[in-house]
């Protein structure tokens, strides 16, 4: 089953499932190769992006050298991962995916190795157009992929670009080399039908559009680029799409965390899934999306009045049982439309 105003949003979390080994663990074997170990005793309370900048300065070369040789190990540390069942049933269920995960295991599980790229322009650093071709799916690689080392998006500077690109992109647009031209996002305009006005030129127009469904990502705050996307896509006047964050437990409930906390103030539909492993979690995550797309068969189309004067739910109806029925409407808090980010 196939919607196009569903998109997936896939991290790094089933890839872990697949390979069998923990994200810290490739870690310490890339510092392992640049003699850096001793920068592994607090490996999991430093964000991966400041681990990357901490490697980098260790090297008595030039920085941009040393990020490049520290991208290309990182990348071939994760050509190892196949894909799994899980991703194979998650995938299937869409026409576009996004993901933050560098590596080619999505476009495996669709077509094997009959994918392509399919960039309106080639990027050598930044990924507002990465986009590969698989068996019909567009995978959107937005922290870039492994086939160009330097798009990896994994220094903190890199995000602060990053995040830049995508404001521009959304709010006055960004120069095509390649077209000639400036292309922006539909979204500048307060477009609801990209299609009709506007091309979708990146995923950034899909992810402001259309229901997004994240999973295996933990959205950990020094993802500044999705968290940005987040909060405008809250702000936009005309709401058109939903968020699901699907919080993944292996046998007992999740507990509310502080980005649980603050994605529900963002309107972004939580939905716990427990299973007793976390390859079972995902295939159980997938019979949760199939449910939200069949309750979400097309887009809101309503503005944030429209959605205001929507009678709020009850704190009943707002609960989701682990069998992940349907739900009724949603409510926003009143806010005064917004012009600018």
């Amino acid at each position: 089953m196939k919607e196009i105003m569903h998109c997936l949003l896939l991290g790094n979390g089933i890839n872990r499932a697949a390979l069998q080994k923990d994200w810290t663990q490739i870690l310490r074997e890339l510092a392992q190769q640049f003699n850096a170990e001793d920068l592994t005793v607090h490996l999991d309370k430093k964000p991966l992006s400041m681990f990357i900048e901490e490697l980098c300065a260790r090297s008595s070369g030039l920085f941009r050298d040393t990020e490049h040789t520290i991208k290309v190990a990182f990348a071939e540390l994760l050509e190892q991962i196949s894909p799994i069942e899980a991703h194979e049933r998650i995938c299937s269920l869409f026409k576009v995916i996004l993901t933050t995960n560098y590596d080619f295991t999505i476009e495996e599980a669709l077509a094997g190795p009959l994918h392509r790229p399919a960039f309106m322009a080639p990027e050598s650093r930044y990924s507002l157009f990465r986009r590969h071709r698989a068996a019909g799916v567009d995978v959107w690689h937005v922290h870039g992929d492994i086939g160009r080392p330097g798009s990896m998006l994994l220094g903190f500077d890199h995000y602060a670009g990053m995040l830049q690109k995508i404001r521009n992109y959304v709010t006055d647009g960004v120069m095509v080399k390649k077209l000639g031209h400036k292309v922006s996002s539909a979204s500048k305009s307060g477009a609801v039908d990209f299609n009709i006005t506007r091309r979708v030129y990146s995923w950034v127009d899909h992810f402001l559009r259309d229901h997004i469904h994240i999973v295996g990502l933990g959205m950990d705050f020094t993802e500044i680029d999705l968290w940005w996307l987040l909060l405008h896509k809250r702000r936009r006047f005309y709401q058109t799409g939903k968020v699901f964050f699907y919080q993944l437990a292996v046998q007992s409930e999740p507990a509310d965390t502080p980005v649980t906390s603050l994605l529900r103030s963002l309107n972004v539909e939580v939905v716990p899934v427990v299973a007793d492993s976390w390859c079972d979690c995902y295939l159980r995550a997938a019979e949760c999306i199939e449910s939200k797309i069949a309750e979400y068969p097309k887009h809101l189309e309503m503005s944030a009045f429209d959605l205001c004067n929507t009678a709020p739910t009850s704190t009943a109806q707002s609960q989701v049982d682990l069998a992940c029925p349907t739900q009724g409407a949603f409510h926003f808090p009143r806010f005064r439309k917004q012009t600018g980010v």
